[in-house]
């Protein structure tokens, strides 16, 4: 009997041993030692291109605080030198225009409405002029190109007689400050 228990205790501490061994087997295999080198080299490389792409990603992004100071202030210098202040800075602009480029400015009617930017009113003008038609075109190229900024929205070919040309040309801008909160009638 004393053979058995001696054969049973050396199976047993040979089984301790044994989960032992597997155990530290598990452990070198799961962690980082355990990787093959070309695994890890693998591993490395994903993690530096990883990297570079978060890096590329994040590049437009720099400095952000300062572009955000240079857009609000190209803003505000866009307001201040393209965007008139008052309803009769619009009309003289365009009565400028129009007797620089020859033609006769008629009738003319605006529509206001609130703009989809804060400070600022949408102002939709439909004017008739009448003028030759190289004269027609000069105004209407003029007035796409004025530092005031204007649209042409549309032109509808109104009458033409002898060599004279009348339209009836849509245009949109904007107004800005505290003229840009009252409308007044329209005219």
């Amino acid at each position: 009997m004393a053979g058995l228990k001696q054969t049973r205790n050396r199976f047993v501490v040979a089984l301790i041993a044994l989960a032992a061994i597997s155990l530290a087997a598990i452990a070198v295999l799961l962690s980082p030692i355990g990787e093959s080198s070309r695994h890890g080299r693998q591993r490395v490389d994903n993690l530096w291109s990883e990297l570079r792409i978060k890096d590329r990603e994040l590049v437009p992004l720099r400095g952000i605080d300062k572009k955000v100071l240079t857009a609000k202030e190209e803003i505000t210098d866009f307001y201040g030198a393209r965007l008139p202040s008052s309803y009769a800075a619009i009309f003289d602009q365009l009565g400028k225009l129009a007797a620089g480029s020859g033609v006769q400015l008629a009738s003319g009617r605006y529509h206001a409405e609130p703009a989809d930017v804060s400070g600022l009113q949408r102002i939709d003008i439909q004017a008739n002029i009448s003028g030759n038609y190289v004269n027609v075109v000069k105004f209407i190229n003029t007035v796409e190109r004025d530092k005031m900024f204007f649209l042409v929205d549309g032109v509808s070919l109104g009458e033409q007689q002898a060599g004279a040309v009348s339209l009836q040309i849509q245009i949109e801008t904007y107004l800005r400050g505290e003229s840009a909160a009252t409308t007044p009638g329209q005219s």
